[in-house]
């Protein structure tokens, strides 16, 4: 089957046992959920070759943080350890709406950020699916992964114009609208993830369902598993190659 991509894994919440996970089967881009996940995704991505380490403050973390500080130090490591993506980083009305404000301030200076420097995002966008995505254009964000897509499907198909990839996890298995996602999007356009690790509708999240949702990839998208699971990879290649080297 090929090289598994994971484009979103919060490798960092797996203690030793994230080791497991770097044999050469998977390629992941390993996420962060704040300063310090950050520092230890990114010893992550020195010890594998396997693990493109991101950085950032996921916004369920934005209220009460010092914006200014967290984008000093998150800059810093940018210039001094090479990073090339930020995430998980993104706004959420969902499930936090009363740190909105605060998650506004956050996302537009990583944004500045990224459009500085050249970096790609993995965005996480729970009720502001739309305002996420005029954000990244406003900001002319190369390379964005809507992590965990299940927006508009109308919108859908203007961030696939943008040339943005959409993130299918393992809730297809379970979740109806993501499912529609895939139906929609096109095939250049999608990358696999797991998210792992994380628990959701008795579904326990990780890379090593990849194999799994790949087959599932195939019978919605009509499409040989092999010749997916090869396009998916080109596709990481694709977003990879697009920032900065």
């Amino acid at each position: 089957m090929g090289v598994l991509v994971d484009s979103h894994v919060h490798l960092h919440e797996y203690g030793e046992g994230w080791t497991r996970y770097c044999d050469g089967r998977y390629l992941m881009l390993a996420v962060s959920d704040d300063v310090d996940s950050s520092i230890a995704t990114l010893e992550l991505g020195r010890k594998c070759v396997y693990v493109v380490p991101a950085i950032g403050v996921h916004p369920w973390n934005a209220g009460g943080v010092d914006v200014g500080e967290v984008l000093r130090v998150i800059e810093k490591l940018v210039v001094e350890r090479g990073v090339r993506f930020l995430g998980e980083v993104g706004l959420d009305r969902a499930f936090h709406p009363e740190t909105f404000d605060a998650q506004l301030r956050l996302f537009e200076g990583l944004l500045r950020i990224a459009s500085d420097y050249g970096l790609g995002l993995s965005v996480h966008a729970a009720g502001a699916w739309r305002e996420t995505f005029d954000m990244l254009k406003r900001y002319s964000v190369p390379v964005a992964i809507f992590h965990w897509y299940t927006g508009p499907l109308d919108l859908l198909e203007e961030i696939v114009a943008e040339g943005y990839f959409i993130g299918i996890n393992p809730a297809l298995l379970v979740q109806r609208k993501h499912e529609a996602v895939l139906e929609r999007a096109p095939l250049e356009h999608v990358l696999t993830e797991s998210d792992g690790p994380y628990s959701y509708r008795g579904l326990t999240l990780g890379p090593e369902m990849l194999e799994g949702l790949l087959r599932r990839v195939s019978e919605v998208k009509s499409v040989d598993v092999a010749e997916v699971s090869e396009r998916i990879a080109g596709n990481f290649r694709r977003a990879l190659s697009s920032v900065r080297s």
